[in-house]
């Protein structure tokens, strides 16, 4: 391997020990699983809420907003409230068999303008539980028909069941999850 390369991985793929995290825009899927599945990824979807509140049960305010190097810890956790709105939208656009699935704004406006440092976390783990629930309510009885609709993901270019689209969604909250959990982990400066 040649010595710049080597030095490459070595000084971009570890962060505190552990292999950096794959940015989500670089993310590729492959969605080859069985609608049975189903129940796994609701639990995943639900279990979101549960494993957010247990992350930050004893976390600090002050250091939960602060963004050296990207989003804070409340910024993360308010993106995935922020992105309620577009998973729903989604959802909604298979219910009525649209070709192609409402894009996403990769910029995240939203969650650049929602503020989301000067919030509690209480106030922002309120939000996202509010907004979850009423996306597990609404998908909670989908039958075989739905969940195997397929419709194209607008920036992935690819076609995506209905089943896919919640399995997305399950991966996106893992992705912020994880960088929420790497940094309350790290110290700060």
């Amino acid at each position: 391997m040649p010595g710049s390369l080597k030095n490459w991985q070595e000084n971009n793929l570890y962060l505190n020990g552990m292999i950096a995290q794959t940015p989500w825009i670089e993310r590729t899927f492959n969605f080859d699983f069985p609608l049975g599945l189903f129940p796994v990824i609701f639990s995943r979807l639900e279990g979101s809420i549960f494993r957010l509140h247990s992350l930050l049960l004893n976390a600090d305010e002050d250091l939960c907003s602060i963004n050296d190097k990207g989003w804070s810890v409340k910024e993360h956790t308010g993106h995935l409230s922020d992105l309620e709105g577009l998973w729903k939208k989604r959802l909604e656009d298979f219910m009525s068999n649209k070709a192609i699935l409402t894009p996403a704004d990769i910029n995240n406006p939203g969650t650049k303008e929602a503020r989301h440092n000067e919030k509690t976390l209480e106030q922002l783990l309120s939000q996202f539980t509010l907004k979850r629930q009423g996306m597990l309510e609404s998908v909670y009885n989908a039958d075989t028909a739905l969940l195997s609709r397929t419709s194209v993901h607008p920036r992935l270019n690819i076609p995506m069941r209905f089943i896919d689209a919640l399995y997305f969604v399950a991966e996106h909250d893992d992705h912020h999850i994880s960088a929420i959990s790497t940094l309350l982990r790290k110290p700060v400066g």
